[in-house]
């Protein structure tokens, strides 16, 4: 594909769009494209430019038929869905755990000014998200070995979303018992259970929800908003 791509960025067309922007001609109308044609130009781009681009569709269906295309030409590490349904309505009746959690990862992965692609239907670009500032200072690292306090964490974890349960069940959901805080933040697969020693993080890992065995021991984690 990347062969592909190569050939395709040769040509005078597109030759004449990229040296247009390059000199500070930032709107430009392109027609002609059909869907294949489309996706091409918009990785040719991606290759040729050092910077990130952000593309809106008419809709989710549209946007998800242009992710899974732009994919298989730029890898999955470098594209990202921003999830939103057209209808206030429909959004509300259908709410997603795994669509908020992608929504999510989303604005996580802008906060790391990494070249990307992303791409949203229209209704995504209409709702208010808080300020990048905002954003930054929501994300609570914890450490193995680092002190806290439960009750400092609890109020943490209200400010983020999260609603405290006797023992958690789906994401965005949290539970305390004794030195034992289990977290499920909506970025994730697996909840994340974190073990105290007095007030000192003795251990951080993932676990099965089913089985409550371990998954995977982290030397730290980032627990951010819901």
């Amino acid at each position: 594909m990347l062969e592909l791509i190569q050939y395709f960025s040769k040509g005078d067309d597109y030759q004449n769009v990229l040296t247009a922007y390059r000199n500070g001609i930032k709107e430009q109308l392109i027609a002609g494209l059909n869907h294949s044609a489309r996706t091409l130009f918009i990785a040719s781009l991606f290759q040729d430019e050092p910077t990130s681009q952000f593309i809106v569709t008419h809709n989710l269906h549209q946007a998800q038929k242009l992710y899974d295309d732009l994919v298989e030409w730029v890898g999955e590490e470098h594209v990202y869905l921003y999830p939103v349904n057209e209808l206030i309505s429909s959004e509300i009746a259908t709410a997603s755990p795994e669509l908020r959690g992608q929504r999510i990862q989303v604005l996580n992965q802008l906060m790391e000014g990494k070249r990307k692609i992303v791409i949203a239907p229209l209704a995504g670009v209409r709702r208010f998200l808080p300020p990048v500032e905002v954003w930054k200072k929501a994300q609570h690292q914890f450490t193995v070995g680092q002190d806290i306090h439960i009750e400092e964490m609890q109020t943490t974890l209200l400010y983020l979303g999260y609603e405290r349960v006797e023992m958690i069940e789906s994401q965005g959901e949290y539970s305390i018992r004794g030195g034992i805080i289990d977290i499920f933040p909506a970025t994730e697969e697996n909840p994340i259970r974190i073990e105290l020693f007095d007030t000192e993080v003795e251990s951080i890992r993932y676990f099965d929800i089913g089985t409550q065995r371990s998954v995977q021991s982290l030397p730290k984690v980032t627990i951010g908003p819901q």
